[in-house]
Order: structure tokens, then C-alpha cells, then sequence
């Protein structure tokens, strides 16, 4: 019996051990999988690498493992293990006394990793500085990011985005020296449930912090005074990403042309629904208070502007939580004058000069519960809205007048998606509900008379829409369906107008939407091609009923070309009923002379249009290159109407059959030299619109093209000096019908110079020239030169002192032109005087 029970304790001693051992590996600074480790038995030949993950697998039996891979610290761990996660610690390679460093940029799978501090320079300060510079990224002027022409899907701080799409707020704050790395994930799919299924071809951004700004309090605070008017800028930043809880806080004033709304942006670009839905049903009315010009707004935004914003984020695993508090007021004072060629000698040109100021209070919360698996996702997300706005503008010119708008905005919106995936089958349901109250009015003081536009809103829609989806093979094969119900009760009563109309009248609308959109999918060594083929019904209670039967089949192709190109395509037909608010018989003032009357149309719209694209790009010589072209062909049953009546225009439509073409191409080349610290590159477009439009009655055929390029060049010259230089020259012409084309073109170009005579102080000197060829040879051509000066002292690691002088030739005005479908606008736009300010900065 002993000698048995021995035999049995042995065997079951060495089955033990012999079984296979498990783990993962991760950076201990980061948290991010370990690739490509070695994990070795000790004492015996059993070895096998870790996968992309960070996970592996080992044949047992052992007592000890080692751990070795290139840019950590070897490492041996006890079997068996006490905790599945091995942590690595990183280090410099050293080989003959050399150490081997990061690159600037190299390639991890999808992953583009750009080293900051080989891009960094002593001058910049937020991160957004050091991601303007990168090959193949673009930062528009609202702070979107785009990426090989087109903007990113996601962006993350150390793989966490608890920011959400509004990351203006990170970008403009986080120091570029918290930041090791910015990670760039090409074909980037932030749903985990649709990795591998559902294809993007937007990028997402991670900034990888360094280890001594995570898990504590960072963040800055700045103040600044000046004068010529006084101003004023202070503000407050901070954050922390604990592994169980992120936050971010921000206060800002300002009135040194500052946008806060660019801070808290949403750039969301992950669709809820299927194609057949349309996010905007209804048009807006009044316009009297609209202004901007093509120019930086810091140069003409006249305002005192406030910002508060709290980011709290927890949550465990694959789930979190988010809320999120904005709030923001702003003050503007706007100084305009446009002058209007309407190219026909039976109609007044307008003069117009316009004072406006407005006045806008905007509070917002959002609740946002997500969890995202490998086969489950659930995102629930709740909104208020709620805000007012006033605007108040003196006209004088062609009219005297005052215009007075007021508007008031509540709403509440809850967006729920489920998906549930299994190896061979997928389902998803996604829905919205959503509350609108939107009252607004717009009152004219003038010498023809008082008329005042009310306007009262109700709004109620919910939309359901259901996914249900087979994998077979290198096949799927989907069917999406939903119903779209909107109720929208519309007051309108327009008052003391000087002619006869219908202006007045209330509404009860009810539009209902049901539809079915088939897909199949095939993806197959770099192929991928999809088709879809949605059909709808809509249904309009509104001045009668009315139903639109709709059809809109797309084909879509992608196909890798190398591991460095792809090209796509997609060619599709589409055709959707009439907008809604063309069945509400009553007009509406938008400004003192613009009235919009809507026609009843009972026929649908058609377009055919087919696209192409065309990437490449090649990490190791950060060379980038993209290109695409476009064209659409419409038909229309009826056909815009401008009708002058007096002193009024009348905007309606006749139902008359119409056709237009548009062709539209883009493409950009970018370019690092010299170990990147330098890259040049240029943006190029044009588009060419061929359609036709009615005015007093009489169709006017008419072409409109333009030409845009924008080269581009910036970086560092050297350790002590960096350039940056942009050029923009854009070509509009507008020809009507067998009269002679009218154009206008216009010339934007930017130079500064930054000079480092040391690390901790820099002086920079820039310029911008604005030149602008009006349309008629009466008008002399414009030329506008505005330069600026600044200079910034880093005392020590967390203090810096700048001053900055803006506008030192104290120009007051910018002139430019622009085309209507029948017209042209010549504009004057004041922009800021000459100011100087103070500042000092401190990080934390």
C-alpha cells in the first residue's frame, strides 16, 4: 500500500507541474502589453515568446521563469506565479557604449508612435504645439485634428478617454514635457464588440504621459494683464489620471479674442445609426445675429468670454463613467460693412454697415456609462442642454435700422447602444430620445415700419434601429432596421410687416420614418468590399399627409495596396424625400429683408455620386501623401426662387425639374526633414459647381469654381532658430448664364521666426499678409500686413513670464470677397487695434 500510495503523490507531483503556465506582460510604467519577450523555464529548454498582447504560454513543468526583451530589465518570477501580471521595467540598451535611443517616429502594428521630445522645442508650450508639427497631421482653426485628410475618431490620454471628443481642453493645457510619446492608430476602431468586423478609416490619438505625471495632480495656471483696450486673460488647469479615477477641472476668463467654444468642441465622430438617418430634420429661421470672418478669431473676436469645466471619470476593468459640467458665457462686439452686386441692373446694390453685439450663456451636463468588451458593448449617454442668447446690431447704409434677436434653447437627450457579439453573429440596438424647447424672436426697428418674427418650438423624437449580423466565412452579411418618429409643434406670427403674406399660423407636425437596410461584406487578403441597399418609407402629417417611398444603394471598395497604401472607391445612388419644413405655408423673417417662404413639394430628390481615395504613407522616411476626388449629379423637382419685392427679398421655391453637377478633389503631401525637426508640405483643392437658380421669376444657369493651395513649411532650423511658414492663395469665379465671369482672388501668408539664444528665453517675430483682388475694376485691391511680437522667459522648470505684442501697425480693418449663387459680397471687417500683454504661467 505505501509503495502505491507513493506511485499515486508522484504522479500527481508531476501532472502538476507539468501543467502549462500562464501570464501577461506589461510595461510597469505604462501598463501597456510587452511583444516579443522571451520567457525561458529555468533549468530546462522550454521557452516561447510573448503575443502582441502581452500574453503567453508555457509548457510546464518549472519552478522559475526568465523574462528577457530588448529595452527592459531582465526579470525572474517564482512558479508558481502569485499574480498573472508580470510588470517590466524599461531601460537604455547600451551596446559598445553606445546607447540606443527611441527613434522620432517608428511603427508598432497600426500604430504610429511619434517621439515628442525629438519634435518638442524649448518654445512650445501645449502639447497642441508639438502635434501641429507632426508629418501627416493638420489642427484646424476650431482645434479638430486631422490625420491624412481626414479627422480622427478618438483621442485618449494613456489609453483612457475620459475626455470624450471634447479633447480641446486637453490639448490646449497638458505640457508638452508631461507627454512621452503621441501614438497615432491608423484604421482606428474604438468599439472593441467591432474590431476586426466593422472597418474604419479615421485614425485615433493616445498621448502616452510620462511616469512622473501620472497618478498626481498636474496642471497649469496663467495670468495675464494688458492694454490698448485693458486686457485681461486668467485661467486654471488641472488633472489626474488615477487607475480608478480620472479629473480634469478648467476656469478660464478672457477678452483677448479667445473662443471658449473651441475648448469644449465636441468632435464626435462615431455614428449611432445607419446612413438612412438624418441627424437634422428641421431648418433654422432666424439669422440677423450670424457674423465671422475668414480670419483668425483671436484677431477679430472684440469679447469677454468665461469657461468653467469639471471632467470626473471612474470606473473598473471594461466599464466606466463619466460626468461632465460645461458652462459659458461670452460677450462680442462685432463692427462690419458689406457691399452687394447682385450683377443685374434692375436691382439696388446694398450698402450695409452693421454694429453688432451679442450675448450667449450656455450650461451643460452629461452622464456617460460605458462598457466595452471583445463581445459586448453598452454606452449610455444622457445630455442637458440648456442656454440663451441675445443680439442686438445698428445697420445703417441702404437702411437705417436696429435689429434686436433673443433666443432660448432646453433640451434633453439620452442615447443608449447595445451590441452583443458571438463568433458567428452579431446583434445591436441603438436608440436616441431627445427633447427640444426653442423659443426665439427677432424685432426690427425702421423707417418702413416694426415688424416683429416670433417663433415658439416644441419638440419630441425618439429613433430606434436595430442590427442583426451572420459571419460565414470571409462574408457578413447584415440587416440593419428602425423607425424614426419626430413631433414638432411650430409657432409662428410674424407682425406689423409692411407686406400682405401669410405670417402667421401654428403647426402640429408628426413625421414618421421606417426602414430596412440590407448589407453583405467581404474581406479577403486586403479586399474589402461592402454593398448596402436601403429603402425607406416617410411619412409627413403636416398641411395634409404625404409619404415618400425612398431607394439608396452604395458600393464601397477598399483594397490594400502594400503595407505603406490603400485605395478606396464608392459609387452610390440616393434618393430622400423633401424637407419638412417645405410644407409649412408661412413666412418667416430671418433679417430685416430676408424672408423665407416655403413651397409644398410631393416629389423626391435624386443624386448619383461616385468618390475615390487614395493614401500612402511611409513612417521610417515620414513621408505622407493623400488624394481624392468626387463627383455628384442631382436632380431636383424645384428649383430655388429669389424674389425682390421692394425693399425685401422673398426666398421660395417653384416646382420647376432642375439638374447640378459638383466636382470636388483634395489632396496633401507632408514631408519631415532632418531627422524631423522640419516639415514642408502642401494642401491642395478645387471645386466646380454647375447648377441653376431662379430669381424674380426667371431660371439663371450659372458655374462656380474654386481653387485653393496651401503650402506649407515648419520646424527648426537649427538649436537656437525655428521657422514656421504657410501660404494660402485661393481663386473664386462665378459666371451666370452668357455674361462675362466675375472672380475674386485672395492671398493669406504667415511668417515667424523664433530665435532660442538660450533654452529658457525666446524672442519670436511673425507676420501675416492678407491680400485680396476684388471682381470689378473699381475696386482697389486689398493689402493688409499685421505683425506681432513676443518674448518668453522660463525662470525655472514650472515659472514662465511672457509678453506679447499684437497688431504693432495697428490696422483696423480687413477687406475680403465672397460669391453667392448670383451675386457678390464685398466685406470690411474691424479687427482688433494694437494691444500688449502680460503674462506669467505656472505648472504643476
Amino acid at each position: 500500500m505505501r509503495i502505491v500510495f507513493f506511485i499515486l503523490l508522484a504522479f500527481v507531483t508531476l501532472s502538476a507541474k507539468a501543467e502549462d503556465i500562464t501570464g501577461l506582460l506589461l510595461d510597469a510604467e505604462n501598463r501597456e502589453p510587452v511583444a516579443g519577450a522571451i520567457i525561458k523555464a529555468v533549468g530546462s529548454k522550454n521557452f516561447t515568446a510573448s503575443k502582441s498582447d502581452g500574453s503567453f504560454t508555457l509548457k510546464g513543468p518549472a519552478t522559475q521563469l526568465s523574462i528577457r526583451c530588448m529595452g527592459y530589465e531582465t526579470k525572474n518570477v517564482e512558479v508558481p506565479l502569485k499574480n498573472s501580471e508580470i510588470m517590466l521595467l524599461p531601460k537604455e540598451t547600451v551596446l559598445n557604449e553606445v546607447v540606443v535611443q527611441a527613434p522620432d517616429i517608428f511603427q508598432k502594428g497600426d500604430t504610429l508612435v511619434f517621439n515628442v521630445g525629438k519634435y518638442a522645442t524649448s518654445a512650445d508650450d501645449a502639447i497642441i504645439d508639438v502635434i501641429k508639427r507632426l508629418p501627416g497631421v493638420k489642427v484646424e482653426k476650431d482645434g479638430t485634428i486631422m490625420y491624412q485628410g481626414k479627422p480622427i475618431n478618438k483621442f485618449y490620454i494613456d489609453g483612457n478617454d475620459f475626455v470624450g471628443d471634447a479633447y480641446g481642453l486637453a490639448t490646449n493645457n497638458i505640457s508638452k514635457d508631461d507627454v512621452a510619446a503621441v501614438e497615432l492608430m491608423e484604421n482606428h476602431q474604438p468599439i472593441k464588440a467591432l474590431e476586426d468586423i466593422e472597418f474604419s478609416d479615421q485614425a485615433g490619438i493616445n498621448l502616452k504621459l510620462k511616469e512622473d505625471a501620472r497618478s498626481r495632480w498636474v496642471g497649469v495656471t496663467n495670468a495675464g494683464g494688458g492694454l490698448c483696450p485693458a486686457l485681461y486673460s486668467g485661467s486654471i488647469f488641472a488633472m489626474r489620471l488615477a487607475r480608478k479615477m480620472q479629473n480634469m477641472f478648467t476656469l478660464k476668463a478672457d477678452n483677448t479674442g479667445w473662443n471658449p467654444e473651441n475648448e469644449i468642441k465636441d468632435h464626435s465622430y462615431e455614428p449611432m445609426f445607419s446612413s438612412v438617418y438624418q441627424e437634422a430634420l428641421w431648418r433654422e429661421y432666424i439669422s440677423a445675429d450670424a457674423a465671422g470672418a475668414p480670419l483668425s478669431e483671436s484677431r477679430t473676436r472684440d469679447n469677454r468670454s468665461w469657461l468653467a469645466n469639471a471632467i470626473v471619470s471612474w470606473g473598473k476593468g471594461d466599464a466606466s463613467n463619466r460626468l461632465k459640467l460645461n458652462y459659458i458665457g461670452d460677450r462680442l462686439d462685432y463692427s462690419s460693412s458689406i457691399f452687394t452686386d447682385y450683377f443685374s441692373p434692375e436691382i439696388d446694390n446694398l450698402n450695409q454697415n452693421d454694429a453688432l453685439q451679442t450675448r450667449r450663456h450656455s450650461l451643460n451636463a452629461e452622464l456617460k456609462t460605458e462598457i466595452n468588451k471583445k463581445n459586448y458593448f453598452l454606452k449610455d449617454n444622457l445630455r442637458f442642454d440648456i442656454g440663451c442668447q441675445r443680439g442686438a446690431s445698428a445697420v445703417s447704409g441702404s437702411f437705417n435700422l436696429n435689429q434686436d434677436v433673443a433666443r432660448r434653447r432646453l433640451s434633453v437627450t439620452n442615447d443608449l447602444r447595445l451590441i452583443k457579439k458571438t463568433d458567428k453573429r452579431i446583434f445591436t440596438l441603438s436608440s436616441r430620445n431627445g427633447f427640444l424647447h426653442n423659443p426665439a424672436s427677432l424685432s426690427v426697428t425702421a423707417d418702413y415700419g416694426e415688424p416683429t418674427q416670433r417663433i415658439g418650438i416644441n419638440d419630441f423624437r425618439s429613433t430606434t434601429e436595430s442590427q442583426y449580423g451572420l459571419f460565414k466565412g470571409f462574408w457578413r452579411l447584415y440587416v440593419d432596421g428602425g423607425v424614426d418618429i419626430n413631433y414638432r409643434h411650430i409657432y409662428l406670427d410674424l407682425s406689423h410687416f409692411p407686406v400682405e403674406q401669410n405670417t402667421a399660423g401654428q403647426y402640429n407636425a408628426l413625421l414618421a420614418c421606417a426602414y430596412l437596410s440590407p448589407k453583405a461584406e467581404y474581406d479577403r487578403r486586403g479586399w474589402r468590399v461592402v454593398l448596402r441597399i436601403p429603402i425607406q418609407w416617410r411619412h409627413y402629417t403636416l398641411q395634409g399627409n404625404h409619404d415618400f417611398a425612398t431607394f439608396s444603394p452604395n458600393l464601397y471598395l477598399y483594397r490594400q495596396l502594400t503595407a505603406k497604401s490603400d485605395f478606396s472607391m464608392q459609387v452610390s445612388y440616393s434618393s430622400y424625400a423633401p424637407d419638412a419644413a417645405m410644407f409649412v405655408d408661412c413666412a418667416v423673417l430671418s433679417d430685416y429683408r430676408n424672408l423665407f417662404m416655403a413651397t409644398p413639394v410631393k416629389k423626391t430628390v435624386s443624386a448619383t455620386s461616385a468618390s475615390a481615395t487614395y493614401r500612402y504613407r511611409n513612417p521610417l522616411t515620414a513621408f505622407f501623401a493623400n488624394i481624392s476626388a468626387s463627383y455628384t449629379y442631382s436632380r431636383s423637382p424645384y428649383i430655388n426662387n429669389q424674389k425682390f419685392v421692394n425693399d425685401f427679398i422673398f426666398t421660395t421655391y417653384e416646382p420647376l425639374s432642375t439638374g447640378a453637377h459638383n466636382f470636388n478633389t483634395k489632396g496633401g503631401v507632408s514631408k519631415g526633414l532632418c531627422h524631423n525637426r522640419l516639415v514642408i508640405g502642401v494642401d491642395l483643392s478645387y471645386s466646380n459647381i454647375s447648377a441653376a437658380t431662379m430669381r424674380d421669376d426667371t431660371k439663371r444657369d450659372f458655374r462656380q469654381e474654386v481653387f485653393n493651395a496651401n503650402p506649407y513649411f515648419k520646424g527648426s532650423l537649427n538649436r537656437w532658430l525655428s521657422m514656421n511658414y504657410t501660404i494660402n492663395v485661393n481663386v473664386n469665379t462665378l459666371k451666370i448664364g452668357s455674361q462675362s465671369s466675375s472672380d475674386a482672388a485672395s492671398l493669406y501668408q504667415t511668417l515667424s521666426f523664433t530665435i532660442i539664444p538660450d533654452d529658457n528665453l525666446h524672442f519670436t517675430l511673425g507676420g501675416e499678409h492678407y491680400y485680396t483682388r476684388f471682381g470689378d475694376s473699381q475696386t482697389k485691391d486689398a493689402n493688409l500686413v499685421l505683425l506681432d511680437a513676443s518674448a518668453s522667459w522660463q525662470i525655472n522648470a514650472k515659472l514662465r513670464l511672457g509678453l506679447t505684442a499684437r497688431n504693432l501697425l495697428d490696422r483696423q480693418n480687413y477687406r475680403y470677397s465672397t460669391f453667392g449663387s448670383l451675386s457678390r459680397t464685398d466685406h470690411i471687417y474691424r479687427i482688433r487695434p494694437r494691444n500688449v500683454l502680460v503674462t506669467a504661467q505656472l505648472r504643476f
